[in-house]
């Protein structure tokens, strides 16, 4: 059976009944106005994102996210009132975004909460004066700021930041660094890709070689297949593969302290 067609309702009246004290109303509009969003003129749609932003917080979240992609300099005012007021997470992303970085700098450590510290810290690098607190960040942030930003970073530092990374797994054992079926916790993962991005491939292989050389040679597939298996077999004694390659790594940890690259 075909689906119906009908046609649009004028937006000022499902803006009308987006505000309607009947939740039926409310919730048909609000449906009826995000599915027509993407195809509404730039003036349609600031004027559904300014009613958004007038109204409760998950109304508000809806714009934010919008905003990333969709501003205007007409709403700067409007989102800093919002911050002012609320300090919410997600309305700080079109802040960091696309509020002026002497804005950004004099809010930097309000603008960090949540997970923005390296979106917030990204955008203040487009400051050539801006020095990276790599304190701030954990290595694999610091290097994706470094990886997105076009800054520099030394091939022995950022083994450096490998050792260290490194002896924290093996210190933490947080079984939920790695996910099912890899070898490489997914800090190290992360970071490996931005070097690779950064064109430092040599010292990202030297670090695989390396890692791959402390589990003697057994691969990842191996290692999980065995787990399953076991796990399927009810067999007592078996560790999880986590303690396995923690046990591997810790081992070896201080042999790549004296690797040196170039």
């Amino acid at each position: 059976m075909k689906q119906k067609h009908n046609w649009n309702s004028p937006l000022k009246m499902v803006l009308r009944d987006i505000q309607s004290e009947s939740r039926k109303v409310e919730n048909a509009a609000l449906k009826e106005l995000r599915r027509r969003f993407v195809g509404l003129d730039k003036k349609e749609q600031m004027l559904v994102l300014m009613h958004h932003l007038s109204r409760e917080k998950s109304y508000r979240e809806w714009a934010y996210s919008r905003l990333l992609d969709l501003w205007d300099d007409s709403f700067e005012p409007v989102i800093a009132d919002l911050w002012e007021r609320y300090h919410e997470e997600q309305c700080a992303w079109p802040i960091v975004r696309h509020f002026p970085t002497s804005y950004i700098l004099n809010h930097k450590e309000e603008l960090s909460i949540g997970r923005n510290r390296p979106f917030v810290i990204r955008r203040l690098c487009e400051e050539k004066s801006y020095v990276i607190e790599q304190g701030a960040l954990e290595p694999y942030e610091y290097l994706w700021v470094i990886s997105s930003t076009g800054r520099q970073i030394s091939a022995d530092e950022v083994w450096r930041l490998l050792v260290k990374v490194t002896k924290e797994i093996c210190e933490a054992k947080n079984v939920f660094d790695y996910a099912d079926g890899e070898t490489f916790s997914e800090k190290l993962n992360k970071m490996l890709y931005h070097l690779d991005k950064m064109g430092l491939s040599s010292v990202a292989d030297r670090y695989r070689n390396w890692y791959q050389k402390s589990l003697d040679g057994i691969t990842d597939r191996q290692l999980w297949d065995w787990y399953r298996i076991s796990t399927q077999l009810h067999l007592e004694g078996i560790n999880h593969p986590y303690d396995f390659l923690v046990e591997k790594l810790a081992k070896n940890v201080e042999g790549l302290e004296i690797i040196k690259v170039i």
